[in-house]
Parts: structure tokens; sequence; C-alpha cells
């Protein structure tokens, strides 16, 4: 499954599909910014509430009007603590509270606005037990946003041009500490490790995961332990042999698809790259990535083509305070067939259709007058006026140039991908990775092979030649589509797609006897980075035909406990004979990053 930059380092670069979004395309260097990430720091002035506020052309919505937002609060106060510290100071009347373990403030809603007076006579200015400040309670309006913003921020830009000048004085050799990131640590925190080194570490990291799961399988059946966990060495307790991490064939450059932030730099000039550090601790800058290790050559030339348009541009990039402005991000895809996507998410809210119609218009024309070099295959632009980073999986986008797909050859068949499906970010490491989930599949003419999370289906297909039917099960609507198309191109008639959640689909298809029992059937699993479904799990351990399944983790800590429960002892929770894994193998798909992708064998206990 894919890792956007963003997830490398609750980075920025995106898939994930997972948006995620993505960290294994995410999970893109992209920052979340709702009422949880917007604000970590104290305001100390209260103003009298008025019905609307206008900062730059933004109205502030009623409803912000009636909440309140309680700074310095215990950080590990979790929201029902929090209701309960509420109504033992007193209050009552609220209508909503939020809040969120590890941030120092919680918001209040309420409908009376008694209940505003009340909480500010009842705490603001009080020293609670566990805080380490005062409470303050502040009112929510963009104004005080923006004024809070500003100071937060400003003893950041110094100190980080002061830290800038020193590292360029001493050839960037200084070993400094700063709040706010280097856009090469955001990118590739492990930029400064020798290949060698990174290599090591992630063995050991996937010899630890290993160690982990049997200790977890241990924990989790101590009154069922399984005979092959109680046989395996104390000494050497990882659950199965792990091969030699397989190195990425190329080590810079490798990534097929970014998801930019549009937003302001340190010289207050719109810049499109990555955010600098978290929105909640104040910091909205975004640093330009083009002398990072991991973007290709092809993808800082489009993101600095769109740059230009953008800074000569009237309208301003999004504000995550404000929650205003147009230009809030562009994804970039160019794979090895030479095919590049570029689609640029605007916020479209307080524009007509005519204004919306010309901006297309004009955005079109724009890309259509670069030279040969620097035209793309599609262009696309997608119309998103929430406040969170992430856009729907299935929000549309409309197409300014070319088609809403282009393509890219993996293993010898080739494969349409659109702006919101999921493909893996290295496509040369991935077609090793294919080969080696082929070889451990060991398939034959007569099998089905299930693919669960499919994405464009690539997986699948690569392996329906040798198979007579293969399932795919996906929840992206784009992703199936592309997978559909995908297997008419590739002329393949032995493929079907299902759309939807994996844990309803697959017990569908076990129910509507589209599997039989007596078949032999393998199964794929590429789940994104929270791991498989219960009910997946379920499914899987009670459709016994299943007698292997290949499981290739992009997060290896969700792996953990999806081990867990395709290992325990048979159990009404979890039905069916449980699965043993039998080897394992690292591959290098994330260079400069701690993440690697891990491919586990498991075969059916008999």
């Amino acid at each position: 499954m894919e890792t956007s930059i963003e997830s490398t380092t609750k980075m920025q670069i995106g898939d994930s599909n997972q948006q995620v979004n993505d960290t294994s395309e995410n999970n893109e260097l992209k920052t979340v910014n709702d009422d949880t990430d917007t604000i970590n720091t104290t305001t100390t002035t209260t103003t009298t509430t008025t019905t609307t506020t206008s900062t730059n052309n933004t109205q502030i919505n009623n409803d912000d009007l009636k909440s309140l937002i309680i700074f310095n609060l215990p950080k590990f106060t979790d929201n029902k603590k929090f209701v309960k510290l509420l109504e033992k100071e007193g209050i009552t009347g609220f209508t909503k509270t939020k809040k969120v373990v590890h941030d120092n403030f919680g918001f209040v809603h309420f409908d009376k606005m008694e209940t505003k007076d009340l909480i500010f006579q009842k705490l603001d200015g009080k020293m609670l037990a566990k805080c380490t400040e005062p409470i303050k309670v502040s009112e929510r309006n963009f104004e005080k946003k923006r004024k809070h913003i500003e100071t937060q921020t400003k003893h950041f830009e110094k100190k980080y041009k002061q830290e800038q000048i020193q590292q360029e004085g001493n050839n960037q050799d200084a070993d400094t500490e700063t709040t706010l990131k280097s856009i090469e640590d955001v990118v590739s925190p492990w930029h400064q490790k020798s290949y060698s080194d990174q290599i090591k570490l992630k063995h050991e990291a996937m010899e630890l995961i290993l160690k982990k799961s049997r200790k977890a399988i241990y924990k989790d059946t101590k009154h069922a332990v399984p005979k092959w966990i109680s046989d395996i060495s104390k000494i050497n307790d990882v659950i199965c042999p792990l091969e030699s991490v397989v190195e990425s064939v190329e080590k810079k450059g490798y990534r097929n698809k970014c998801v930019y932030t549009i937003g302001f730099g340190i010289d207050d000039k719109p810049v499109i790259g990555f955010a600098l550090g978290r929105t909640a601790n104040g910091i909205t800058i975004v640093g330009d990535p083009s002398n990072t290790l991991i973007i290709s050559e092809k993808s800082k030339q489009i993101k600095d083509t769109l740059q230009d348009y953008v800074r000569a541009h009237a309208r301003p990039p999004w504000d995550k305070w404000l929650h205003s402005g147009f230009w809030r991000q562009v994804t970039v895809r160019d794979f090895t067939t030479g095919e590049s996507m570029v689609c640029v998410q605007v916020n479209h809210k307080g524009l007509t259709q005519e204004e919306r119609d010309k901006e297309k218009q004009a955005l079109k024309e724009y890309f259509e007058s670069q030279p040969i070099e620097k035209q793309v295959t599609s262009l696309s632009i997608q119309e998103y006026d929430g406040i969170s980073n992430a856009a729907p999986v299935d929000l549309a986008v409309e197409v300014l140039i070319g088609s809403d797909f282009i393509n890219e050859k993996i293993l010898g068949l080739t494969f349409q991908v659109s702006s919101n499906a999921f493909f893996q970010v290295n496509s040369k490491t991935t077609e090793l990775l294919y080969s080696k989930v082929l070889e451990w599949a060991r398939v034959s003419q007569d099998d089905i092979v299930l693919d669960i999370c499919c994405g464009t289906g690539t997986i699948g297909q690569c392996i329906s030649k040798q198979v007579k039917k293969v399932i795919g099960l996906e929840l992206a609507p784009d992703a199936v589509k592309d997978a559909k198309a995908n297997a008419i191109v590739n002329q393949l008639s032995n493929v079907e797609y299902h759309c939807g959640k994996a844990e309803e689909t697959l017990p569908m298809l076990l129910q509507t006897r589209k599997v039989s029992i007596k078949e032999g059937c393998v199964g794929i699993v590429d789940p994104p980075r929270a791991g498989l479904h219960q009910d997946v799990i379920k499914s899987i351990r009670s459709f016994e035909s299943i007698k292997k399944l290949v499981y290739v983790s992009c997060n290896q800590n969700s792996f953990i406990q999806d081990c867990v429960k395709l290992c325990k002892g048979t159990s009404k929770t979890m039905p069916g004979k449980p699965f043993q894994p039998i080897k394992a193998i690292a591959y290098d798909l994330f260079p400069h990053t701690e993440l690697c992708e891990l491919i586990i064998l498991f075969e059916r206990i008999e």
C-alpha cells in the first residue's frame, strides 16, 4: 500500500489512498488541518461577541460565535475526562465538547450565551489539578486566529532564518535543533545516513517487528498458544525467517507521486512544497523541496511551472487559519512511460460560476503555452471548500487537458492510473516486489486469487495468466474504474472487481458462491496503513479454501495486530483454522526514509 511523503514524517507527499493522502502512497506530504490541528497555544484576551466579523473578505460562521476554546488543559485528558472536568467546575448547558489526547486545548459548544459567561467565570485564569499554567478561555473567531498565528510564528521565523545563515556558514554541517524542520528532514528524514546504513537499520527494524509479532501472539493466546509459537527459540524469537532487505533500484528521484501544499514561504512569497511543521504548533510556513533527494526532476519542473503561475496570480494561496484563499494543493504524478499528470486543488467558495470557468480556462491556456519539455499529459482541477486538507476520496476532478488518467508499465502490463487511485510510488522497485509476491503465491491454473485492497489491479493482473480467476476488492471507486479499464487494455478476461469495503464485499462473495469452497484459493492482501478490518480477517479465516495468504505491509505496526488475528487459535471471534507465517522479506521502496514494504507468506495450519 502506498505511503505518502506526508506520512513519512506525518509529512506531506501524497496517496493513500489514503490520503491517505498518505504513508505507501497516503502517507503524501500533507498536514491534517482540523480543529485538533489548528490551535495549540494560549490566547489571553477576550472580546464581546458580535454576529459577523470580516477579515480578508472572510465571514465568521455563527457557529464559531457559539463555541469557546479552553487552553492549557492537561495534555493526556481525553474528551470524556474533559466533560467531567467541566461538570466538576459547575459548568452545564454545553451541547458538545472536543478534546484530543496530546493537545493542550479543547472546544466547548453551546446554544445559550449564559453558558459562555459561566465558562469564563468558572474557568478563565483558574489553576486546575495537573495543569502547568492557568486555564485560558478564548472566543473562536478568525481575527483572533490571525493575531495568534502572527504572534506565534514570529519567533519561529526569526530563529529559522538565523539557523539557515548559520548552516550556510558552516557548509550545512551544523547539527542544530530547530522548531522549524528543514525541508530535507520533512521529505527525506534519513538523507544524512549512508544508504548501506539505511538498509541495515531497516533490516533490524523488520526483525524487531517479527519479534514483537511473536510476543503479541503469545500474549493474546497464552491459554492456547499455537505449537509453532512454543517451538520458536527464545534466543532468536522472530516468528519466521527474514531474508535480506532488497535495495531500491533507484536511490534518488524515485517518487512517481507527490502531493504538494500551496502556501507561503519564509519570505512570505507563495511556495509549492511541504509544511515545515505542524499547524497546531503555529507553523504554516511551506518549504521549497527543489533540492531534496527523493522527488523526480520532472515533478520539480512541474511544481516550479505552476509556482510561477501562482506567484503572478491575483488570488492568494489557502490560509489554514482563516480558512480562505484559492490555491490549496497540487498532486503531481510522473511515470517511467514519460507520461505526467497534474491535479490542482482550489477553494471555489464565494466565486461565481463565471469566475470559476475563467480560472479553469486561464490555467489550461497557461500549461498549453509551455514549451514541449514542460508539457503535461493530463491536467485537471478539483474544487474543494472543506476546512480539512484531506478531500473525500471520491471527490470529482474536472479534466482540462488530456484524459483523466496516465499510463505506467509494470512487468510488461499497462496500467492506467487516475488522480485519486492508489499506485505504488516507486515503480521500478515495485516490479521486484510484485515478482516476489508471484513467486511466493505458487499458484496453479486451477487456483482463484482473491486480491484484497487491490488498488488499480496491478498485483492481481500480473498473476492472472497463471490462474483460473482473479477477484479484486477495493474501496476507492476511481481505482476500481482503473482496474476494470486495465483489464481491457491488457486483454484479460478472467478478472473481476468489486467496489466497497473489503469487510462487506468479501463475505458477500463467499455467501453468493462467487468463490466455491471446493476450489483452491490464494489470498493476496495489500492493506492501507490502518491494516485489515477484523471482519476481513474473520472472513479469510472462515474461508478455509484459502491455503496461502501473501500479505504486503506498508505499516508494520498494524501488521502486528493483523498477524495476531490471523495466527491465534480458533475461537468464536476468530473461526477457522489459523495461519502460520512461513517467511518474510522487505523491499526498500522509500530510500532516505524509515519506511519500507514487508512481504510475509502465511500458510494455513492443517
